[in-house]
């Protein structure tokens, strides 16, 4: 929701956007009501950041019923976007202290952040196309991390771009609910995550076990590609490293 809604807006003035992603990892012993509880009260931190220009909007979701594989190394991620890239990590520290003397149980806040998660990385990554938004708060989110070769870089950048049609008809057709396509700034080194990432939004779960009958169809239409060119094209270009489901849990917009 915070990526698309956000990002709209920020395009339509003519913006670039980028995203702060962080990947939280629950300690043990702790849970993932713990840690939102604590993102709850990091909602009034972030709202100041918002206030004072540093982010425009900031929002944690967690993996959706804890389906993950061996090779997620995390529970939760927390994103920050803004149309600044030098002020998007940015805390403003003398509101926080007002903040504590207005209210002194957020003097601890980091000390008992840190107890029950920690950041494992983060990922500063730029909006590069993109659907509008659904606002639909429950939405089923999948997260693909992608890489590709040297060779195949911008190639594959040209294909999710002309890829935003059939992403459109499958809004229409009711298969996905919205669509955007970012790449990665920093950390650039090949054992990053990865150089791209897409979020794909689902109405439910059932929704994402539908198939892909309209991707194809449109795929078709769109690209001139029939099923086995498309797939062949897609895995030519580009790998997946990993894909992760996660759901809405607090932000800074509602």
């Amino acid at each position: 929701m915070v990526m698309i809604s956000v990002s709209t807006q920020l395009q339509a003035q003519g913006k670039t956007v980028y995203a702060n992603i962080a990947f939280h990892k629950l300690k043990p012993g702790h849970s993932l009501e713990e840690a939102m509880n604590l993102e709850k009260r990091w909602k009034t931190i972030h709202l100041i950041r918002k206030e004072m220009g540093f982010i425009d909007e900031w929002a944690a979701f967690p993996i959706v019923n804890g389906y993950k594989t061996a090779s997620v190394d995390y529970d939760y991620i927390s994103v920050n976007v803004s149309s600044d890239l030098n002020k998007i990590t940015q805390y403003p520290m003398d509101k926080y202290q007002e903040l504590v003397k207005k209210d002194p149980s957020f003097a601890n806040i980091l000390a008992e952040t840190e107890k029950v998660q920690s950041v494992s990385n983060n990922m500063l990554i730029k909006l590069l196309e993109g659907t509008g938004s659904s606002n639909d708060l429950n939405s089923i989110i999948m997260l693909e991390t992608m890489k590709t070769t040297v060779s195949n870089y911008f190639n594959y950048v040209n294909f999710e771009k002309q890829m935003k049609s059939v992403h459109q008809d499958r809004i229409k057709a009711g298969e996905i609910q919205e669509w955007s396509f970012w790449q990665t700034i920093v950390p650039i080194a090949d054992d990053s995550r990865g150089q791209f990432y897409a979020f794909t939004y689902y109405k439910d779960l059932a929704h994402l076990d539908a198939g892909g009958n309209n991707f194809i169809q449109s795929a078709q239409k769109r690209l001139q590609l029939n099923s086995d060119q498309l797939l062949k094209k897609i895995d030519q270009l580009r790998h997946i490293n990993q894909m992760v489901l996660f759901q809405y849990a607090v932000g800074t917009w509602n």
